[in-house]
């Protein structure tokens, strides 16, 4: 007897082992069960609490892009958006991407994405495109064709708002330069898009956000005709000092690789243009044009660009001035009616 102790005592300890064993994989087995069926739940009530998705969160610094639910019969839908991404959202039924084509003819499109969870398209191109997107009831294919600006529009300028994000530029009495030229540029926007000119533009940020010289220059000479960029002065040594002033590259990528643009005009005769409409509309100090050949967007530019110095931040009345919203509208005025003039003298 008491040689089979130790026996009976072993085997009872497997048994219990045995059990233990078995409730623990039928808890598993039940988590798994749960997670999954959980998981299901929160997504058909996350799909039937929102009729529009939300917008799903973006890099520090980065645009917000447009989000536009629109009709797969449309003829139609122009985006103008400086992020360069854009949503395509279907209301009824699943997206079959079996039947979406792409028409990129000018290889604009670096990147589509689909999201069943959010039922969104989502193409991300190099510069800002045009959608022009149909659907077939015959066959139900839709048809995405991408197209370029310059493929839509005769006459395009690029407003460059200096400096933004990491780079604010010079700050006088808190006042940040890229705040202040954001605004301007802004009203030069707003100028163009009310008018009639048939001048579309683009801007190379709608946002406090840092672009690179590199990538303004880029932006421009991939779409643009002409180029802008609005900045303002100073020179902390003399606050006395004021006046306009429009600086140029003398010798710059356009006289090396050639005009990417379709206004034959050199980067001096453009900014001697802009330079008269402002100092007549402002009555500011004639500062005249300035070459400069240590500016990045300036040399790396392919088009006709100009680099406006509106005033001096440090001058107190300038920088009052500049701070005025009617004379802001003054400052985008002369430069609106600068750029119109610069294409009419490209076609006499």
């Amino acid at each position: 007897m008491l040689m089979g102790q130790p026996y009976v005592r072993k085997r009872r300890r497997r048994r219990m082992f045995s059990r233990r064993f078995l409730v623990l994989v039928a808890l598993m087995i039940l988590g798994t069960s749960g997670y999954f069926i959980i998981s299901a739940l929160a997504v058909e009530g996350y799909e039937d609490t929102y009729e529009t998705p939300p917008t799903p969160a973006l890099p520090a610094n980065s645009p917000t892009p447009t989000f536009v639910p629109i009709d797969i019969t449309a003829l139609r839908t122009d985006f103008d958006d400086a992020s360069r991404t854009y949503h395509f959202y279907y209301e009824e039924g699943p997206v079959d991407m079996n039947r979406h084509h792409v028409v990129d003819p000018g290889g604009v499109v670096n990147q589509i994405t689909y999201s069943p969870r959010y039922n969104r398209i989502t193409i991300h191109t190099d510069v800002p495109s045009i959608f022009l997107t149909e659907y077939s009831p015959a066959t139900g294919n839709v048809y995405i064709n991408v197209a370029g600006p310059r493929e839509l529009y005769d006459r395009i300028v690029i407003i460059d708002p200096g400096h933004g994000g990491e780079d604010s530029g010079p700050t006088v009495n808190g006042i940040n330069e890229s705040d202040l030229v954001l605004e301007i540029s802004h009203r030069i926007y707003e100028l163009f898009n009310q008018s009639s000119s048939g001048i579309k533009a683009f801007m190379t940020r709608h946002d406090d956000i840092f672009v690179s010289n590199s990538g303004r220059a880029h932006f421009g000479n991939a779409i643009g005709d002409l180029h802008v960029s609005v900045h303002a002065n100073t020179f902390v040594q003399d606050t006395r000092v004021a006046g306009t002033e429009t600086l140029f590259a003398p010798y710059s990528a356009m006289d090396r690789y050639g005009n990417s643009g379709r206004v034959d005009m050199d980067n001096a005769t453009f900014a001697q243009i802009v330079q008269n409409y402002l100092v007549a509309e402002l009555q500011t100090r004639n500062r005249g044009i300035v070459e400069r050949d240590d500016l990045g967007l300036l040399n790396a530019s392919t088009i006709p660009t100009a680099l406006i110095e509106i005033d001096f931040m440090t001058n107190p009345e300038a920088l009052a001035n500049m701070l005025d919203p009617a004379y802001q509208q003054r400052v985008a005025l002369a430069i609106y009616r600068s750029i119109v003039s610069a294409f009419g003298a490209n076609n006499e």
